[in-house]
């Protein structure tokens, strides 16, 4: 069953059974859970429609309403995560930041961007091998196909074949299957990641096969499709009706029957010839979106940088 989700985890929940090859631990927070995902095999890999490799999934109920110390405990969570899924040490680290910064929903990783602290002009500048609070860090906003008219795949590669860092982070939009999950996940992973196929867009993958450098790639859904919206708002109606009554069955028809994954597949099926490939964002994306990437800039210098304090 295809759906529109970047999340593994997601991914894994739409499975009818469990698959040997995938291993799931949870850790729980006051503030959220921890999900870690390991994709171990080439026939988990098929079964699950996700790359071989470790995924770790920060969720709450909103990233947005965290207080202040929920916040510095979610950077350290998250900054703990890229350096355990990078095995980061010292060297130089190219941050790239996928997606149209002209669009909010998608802005997500331009954004981001804004806040690195970067330092590789400082190392050549001073001609340094080393520092004992910076790691060489750069970055890199490649725009998308639509507007530069090169494909982000290529941007990368001659850009890593210039500088060669050491490892890629990448940050980008995700596509969720769950409304809930809309700006309240984190995903990072050490699989790399393919740009636009959450949208249904793919256009190729950037991970270490096709880059020759590792590739942890970080992100957080900023869009559903509408028929995830559809089935999202009939499954919380069934949940509300069984509280008022008991002909739920009667009430929602042949719906009631229907597992999750199948009345997705009904509603695609009505919907596309209405609207076509429609996908949808909070109405405050652009307030979230200024949020989220200072979060993920703060978890990410942190990550690479020994010394870094936030100003």
């Amino acid at each position: 069953m295809y759906y529109r989700t970047d999340l593994a985890y997601e991914a894994n929940e739409s499975l009818a059974r469990k698959v040997e090859g995938i291993t799931l631990k949870t850790k729980n927070y006051t503030h959220g859970e921890v999900i870690e995902l390991e994709i171990k095999d080439d026939e988990a890999e098929k079964v699950i429609g996700k790359k071989k490799g470790k995924y770790v999934t920060y969720e709450t109920k909103s990233l947005k309403s965290l207080s202040q110390k929920s916040r510095q405990e979610v950077v350290e969570i998250l900054s703990q995560a890229i350096k355990d899924v990078s095995g980061l040490d010292r060297g130089k680290i190219l941050v790239v930041g996928l997606g149209n910064r002209n669009i909010t929903a998608d802005a997500l990783g331009p954004k981001t961007l804004d806040n690195i602290k970067v330092t590789r002009q400082f190392f050549k500048a001073y001609n340094k091998e080393f520092d004992e609070d910076y790691n060489e860090v750069s970055i890199l906003e490649p725009g998308v196909l639509g507007t530069t008219g090169i494909e982000t795949i290529n941007t990368i590669i001659g850009v890593a074949e210039k500088i060669k860092p050491n490892l890629i982070i990448v940050v980008d939009a995700l596509a969720s299957r769950k409304m809930r999950r809309l700006c309240s996940v984190v995903q990072i992973t050490d699989a790399g990641i393919e740009p636009g196929s959450g949208i249904g867009n793919m256009q190729g993958s950037l991970n270490y096969e096709t880059i020759g450098v590792k590739v942890v790639a970080v992100g957080i859904p900023t869009v559903v499709d509408t028929a995830t919206i559809v089935n999202d708002t009939i499954e919380m109606m069934e949940e509300t009706l069984k509280t008022k009554t008991d002909d739920v069955g009667q009430i929602m028809g042949i719906l009631s029957d229907l597992e999750y994954n199948e009345k997705h597949a009904f509603i695609k099926e009505i919907l596309n010839p209405l609207y076509g490939e429609s996908i949808v964002t909070p109405s405050s994306v652009d307030e979230l979106i200024d949020y989220l990437s200072n979060l993920l800039a703060e978890s990410i210098n942190k990550a690479i940088h020994p010394g870094y304090v936030n100003s």
